[in-house]
């Protein structure tokens, strides 16, 4: 199809990934088009892109319907686009499909914002389609203002535009209308879909919630994808399934909505899991993020050579200094930590001091200068790019301070040490309390660290994330701190 020769950019620019022909089926299916009455029903997807949901839709009409009623059934196909070239496509696709049965149909097409459009009054029997994934932040500055007020799904957070189609959908179906997405499954999970996933939880009306997990459904792009089939009619149930393989095999069961908690995350599995006897991890433990400077290519370097006060070392930009040997810190990068006896290679430029109540407080800038002159020597040449941080934003604490506050006083000491994403559970006991840590999360404990260790490390953990932990490329899976604090620990 001529669309598919869009340029990658464009198609990032639009939001536009396409969809695979046995997705597309597997939404007609569940949506129940395959087995609706004679009666022509109205249809309409609200990103059409070239066709990849409306032809096959028109495909069947023309092989399903008498001759006497398929201009009218194919005249009740809608389909909305932002794009002007792929409605272009769309028609000539469709065009395509009727010109050898002498029809000439007035495809009901439109060039339009399809958010702009809730309230045209019209009502749709079928909503399906592939909605754009572009985050709100990256649209213009009216069309994202435009959502975010009109919106209430997206009104909280840096959301998705797909999530407002969803409750577009929600306004457009008929009573007893059917809609077939297939999005993102970050919603499942996200802080920005909390508005989504409870409405589904008020209105009860999920039919079909397909995860495919890790598996990959678009080529070419690292969309980790669910279908979401719904309409308006309220249920005690609906059926969850998730991918377990890359020739798209599924393990579904029904799950009650009395089973999702209010709120929370949907960390669904295709089996019934077991309550266990303990306490959250979360509520016996501090989980933090390392320390964040907004610039770690300055503040990050290794040692060259080294004498009694000063060393000389290389930052992560490839720039060699003398420094003061009592500013620099040992710091490990969680997210490469692998075994405890990894050694340390890295050191942070600190510019913080402890204060009478074991708090870590700016170096003032002229003790900096005072007391450690080639270290502020060297802050005044990067100051540039220091200043550059956070868009330009002054930094409220002092121009040469981290970017961020957060784990200034918590992540010196004893530790478990984790990264953010991860093959299989690898917690790492870090015993250097000198030391630091940045690019990942940490554990501060008060019991016995290599028991909560071996609950961490073990397969029961695997099991939890591959529900709880979002889906990343290659297998790996999200290990932050909001899913593993849900994790329990028992007390054998």
């Amino acid at each position: 199809m001529a669309s598919q020769n869009r340029s990658y950019e464009k198609k990032k620019l639009l939001g536009q990934v396409y969809t695979p022909l046995h997705i597309v089926q597997k939404i007609l299916t569940h949506c129940g088009f395959y087995n609706l009455s004679p009666a022509p029903i109205t249809i309409l997807d609200p990103a059409c892109g070239d066709g990849r949901f409306l032809v096959p839709i028109a495909e069947y009409l023309i092989q399903n319907s008498p001759a006497d009623q398929l201009s009218e059934r194919l005249g009740k196909i809608e389909g909305w686009d932002i794009d002007p070239e792929a409605i272009k496509s769309c028609r000539k696709n469709l065009d395509h499909l009727v010109a050898d049965l002498g029809l000439e149909i007035q495809w009901k097409l439109e060039i339009c914002d399809a958010l702009k459009q809730r309230d045209s009054g019209r009502k749709f029997d079928l909503i399906v389609g592939n909605p754009p994934y572009i985050r709100i932040q990256h649209l213009p500055e009216e069309q994202r203002k435009y959502i975010q007020k009109e919106y209430s799904f997206c009104q909280s957070g840096s959301t998705d535009a797909f999530v407002a189609f969803f409750e577009l959908a929600s306004e457009l179906l008929t009573e007893n209308g059917h809609c077939g997405f297939i999005t993102p499954n970050s919603y499942l999970t996200s802080e920005t879909g909390r508005a989504l996933r409870s409405y589904f939880e008020c209105n009860q009306n999920l039919l079909l919630l397909t995860n495919f997990a890790h598996f990959s459904v678009f080529k070419g792009t690292s969309t980790y994808a669910a279908v979401t089939i719904f309409g308006k009619i309220k249920n005690d149930a609906f059926f969850f399934e998730q991918c377990r393989t890359s020739d798209f095999q599924y393990n579904g069961r029904n799950v009650s909505y009395s089973e999702l908690r209010e709120n929370q995350p949907w960390h669904l599995a295709p089996e019934v899991s077991q309550e266990i006897a303990g306490e959250r991890l979360g509520d016996i433990c501090k989980i933090s993020v390392g320390v964040t400077t907004l610039a770690d290519p300055y503040y990050l370097f290794s040692i060259i050579s080294k004498n009694d006060d000063l060393v000389y070392a290389r930052n992560k930009n490839g720039m060699e200094v003398y420094l003061e040997k009592a500013i620099l810190k040992p710091i490990v990068k969680g997210s490469k930590l692998k075994t405890s006896q990894d050694p340390i290679t890295e050191y942070i430029l600190f510019p913080y001091k402890t204060d009478e109540s074991g708090k870590q407080r700016i170096i003032p800038q002229d003790e900096l200068e005072s007391k450690f002159p080639e270290t502020f020597s060297y802050f005044l040449k990067v100051k540039p790019a220091l200043d550059r941080r956070d868009n330009g934003k002054p930094n409220a604490v002092a121009w040469y301070a981290f970017g961020r506050s957060q784990s200034l006083d918590s992540s010196f000491g004893k530790k478990i040490i984790f990264s953010p994403m991860n093959l299989s559970p690898n917690f790492v006991l870090h015993e250097n309390e000198e030391a630091t840590v940045y690019s990942g999360y940490f554990i501060k404990y008060d019991g016995d660290y290599e028991t909560l260790l071996t609950q961490l490390n073990s397969q029961r953990m695997a099991d939890f994330i591959a529900v709880a932990g979002r889906d990343f490329q290659g297998g790996y899976k999200g290990y932050n701190k909001k899913a593993i604090e849900n994790f329990v620990i028992t007390k054998d």
